[in-house]
């Protein structure tokens, strides 16, 4: 198989955006010019797993920190689809991602569901699946995808490499003491809305934060056109090492109020196995 070229996360120009955007979000600064992100009605990402065959140092779905295998129902994307169509959303870019999606165990019927949505309703929508080309499964299923699928590829050989510190909270970092949360980052716009397992967030990452934080904040339904989400911006961004500026580690990084976080979520799995005992 003919690899695509990587995608980097890392680069220049996202490391001076990321500089303005923490610049941008300051409360005195987003009060006299506004918020400067809003929930794309144009991109669209859609986390169908949290399953990975390779645990990368800080993950931003918290596949390592938090292994899962917890799956997106195939009905959530025929249900994604259906209120798409009843708003009149022509999306431009619905993205596959995990975890690694390839381990989805339905994975060819929510493809077909896509396809078939793309041939019927809008054949001007790019439908992309992340992966991370790692393993010979990963690999078979990737070779049975159709051609209309275009991979993004974030191929991987070990679980060190370099991304933002995902597990530093802004909200425990004193230079994030006058940031409004609720302004949102650049994910917003570049990656689009999130569909995941506990809903729709203004990005996936939120919903990836909300399975350990366990908000609930997730709109069950497609959010129509006038909602914000500046519920979730303000819960979850504050929680995001994404937003604002941080410079980018191959080493694992966690601030305080994520390692209370992980902790808390590894002692109420224990004693849900002791209970089933």
């Amino acid at each position: 198989m003919r690899l695509p070229p990587r995608h980097r996360n890392v680069t220049l120009k996202r490391l001076l955006l990321d500089a303005w955007q923490y610049v941008r979000a300051q409360a005195f600064i987003a009060r006299q010019f506004g918020r400067q992100y809003a929930p794309s009605r144009e991109h669209v990402e859609i986390d169908i797993t949290y399953r990975c065959n390779l645990k990368c140092f800080n993950c931003n779905r918290s596949c390592t920190q938090a292994p899962s295998r917890e799956e997106l129902p195939v009905a959530a994307v025929a249900g994604f689809i259906e209120e798409s169509l009843d708003q009149g959303v022509q999306w431009k870019r619905i993205r596959l991602l995990g975890g690694e999606p390839t381990l989805h165990s339905r994975i060819f019927e929510i493809v077909d569901l896509l396809s078939d949505y793309q041939a019927n309703h809008n054949p001007n929508v790019r439908l992309v699946l992340g992966t991370n080309f790692h393993g010979r499964h990963v690999r078979r299923v990737l070779a049975r995808l159709p051609e209309n699928v275009v991979l993004k590829s974030t191929l991987k050989t070990s679980r060190k490499h370099l991304f933002r510190p995902f597990n530093m909270a802004p909200c425990d970092s004193v230079y994030y003491r006058w940031a409004d949360f609720s302004c949102g980052c650049r994910i917003i716009a570049e990656c689009g809305l999130g569909l995941t397992p506990s809903g729709y967030y203004m990005c996936a990452i939120a919903g990836g934060i909300n399975r350990i934080f366990d908000h609930n904040l997730g709109r069950r339904r497609l959010p129509a056109a006038d909602d914000s989400l500046n519920d979730q911006m303000a819960a979850y961004c504050r929680l995001c090492g994404h937003f604002g500026f941080r410079w980018p580690t191959r080493n694992p990084q966690m601030s305080f109020t994520w390692r209370q976080a992980y902790a808390h979520l590894k002692q109420q799995r224990m004693l849900v196995r002791k209970a089933r005992l």
